[in-house]
């Protein structure tokens, strides 16, 4: 049933022209993580999803790996206790906090796709250069005090530098609310 299903998604993205991906690697990246849609997947997706599956790591990183790449377009960044301490291997916990969902996803995506320690360590620290510091506990105790709803889980570094700028101003709480919500929007 599930090739039946396969097949038919695979000859309606082939209909439409859409394949970021083929059959080989579809199965490939399926093989490691079989919840993906590959279908869904940018080029640079498949790229990054092919070279972790073809990595030296286990079956697990692999898998890992491969599921932050894919959500990395479509969904909050959340990253579980053991994907936080893989990064905190190479990373002080302080950088790691202050990364965001998309760097932390690139942190994960190095460490299961290189091939020895100091390959991980070299290509964090030139991911380190990169970083922009996501907000801290303090500034997000302060959004989400003037704008509960507001999600900061998919910040994009810009944001972040808009929101430091905005809750470190004069303003009241109500102009802030605002200008918080239209930031986050």
């Amino acid at each position: 049933m599930k090739r039946f299903l396969a097949m038919t998604a695979l000859t309606s993205v082939l209909a439409t022209g859409a394949l970021a991906a083929t059959e080989e690697q579809a199965n490939l990246i399926n093989t490691y993580a079989p919840d993906v849609d590959v279908m869904t997947l940018t080029d640079t997706q498949v790229i990054e999803a092919m070279a972790i599956a073809n990595s030296g790591g286990s079956d697990n990183q692999k898998r890992e790996g491969i599921e932050t790449i894919a959500m990395r377009e479509s969904a909050p960044m959340t990253f579980s206790a053991e994907q936080m301490a893989q990064i905190e291997e190479y990373l002080p916990a302080e950088q790691v906090m202050m990364m965001t969902g998309d760097q932390r996803g690139d942190a994960l995506a190095i460490i299961s796709g290189a091939s020895t320690d100091e390959d991980i360590r070299a290509k964090l620290a030139a991911l380190g250069d990169d970083i922009t510091p996501a907000l801290t506990p303090a500034e997000i105790s302060r959004v989400e005090t003037l704008a509960p709803e507001a999600d900061l889980t998919v910040l994009t570094p810009e944001q972040v530098a808009k929101i430091r700028a905005l809750i470190y101003t004069d303003d009241s709480d109500g102009q802030l609310k605002g200008r918080l919500l239209d930031v986050v929007s």
